[in-house]
């Protein structure tokens, strides 16, 4: 029994690594169905919560922040190579977090939304943060946009890696008892 819930755990962590290309909260739902699998065990087995499972799954919970902390500073340090201020980096931030969750409802498109929705996103915080917070001119805030843009494209695609990583240990962890 032990071997196919590591298994089946292994085939689903798989497909929610994927997810984090969809801009989707995989790792996290990954996390979440490593510690499920680790109860179940625990219940269906009636042995204590192995330390090896429960060290991948903390491990995971450092990687998983780890992408997060990548991603979210992205859009705001391509904003500042496209030559933003504070603000414009500070607008990057915001607008990418808004563009990905109004991306994900406007365009349903798996991947196309919500990646696009925070590219956008992030350059219209760029915008907005550079005319309204540093006075800049809507023609100097086209660099910061591209930068914020593209930095968060970026980002997002950097936690795919991430995603890979925190899955191998967590498969490593469900198989060795």
């Amino acid at each position: 029994m032990l071997y196919s819930n590591a298994t089946l755990f292994a085939l689903l962590g798989a497909l929610c690594g994927v997810l984090v290309l969809f801009g989707l909260p995989g790792i996290w739902m990954m996390i979440a169905l490593a510690i499920v699998n680790e109860f179940a065990n625990d219940w269906w087995l009636g042995a204590g919560g192995d330390w090896r499972a429960w060290t991948a799954i903390a491990l995971a919970v450092g990687l998983a922040l780890g992408a997060e902390a990548v991603e979210f500073i992205a859009g705001a340090v391509g904003a500042r190579t496209g030559g933003s201020s504070k603000w414009g980096m500070v607008g990057a931030m915001m607008g990418a977090v808004i563009g990905a969750i109004a991306g994900t409802v406007l365009i349903p498109i798996p991947i196309v939304g919500t990646l696009g929705g925070a590219a956008l996103g992030a350059a219209f915080g760029a915008i907005v943060g550079e005319i309204c917070g540093a006075k800049k001119s809507l023609k100097e805030s086209v660099a910061p946009a591209v930068g914020a843009a593209s930095g968060r494209i970026l980002g997002t695609l950097a936690k795919f890696p991430f995603a890979i990583a925190a899955w191998l240990i967590l498969v490593v962890g469900a198989f060795w008892r």
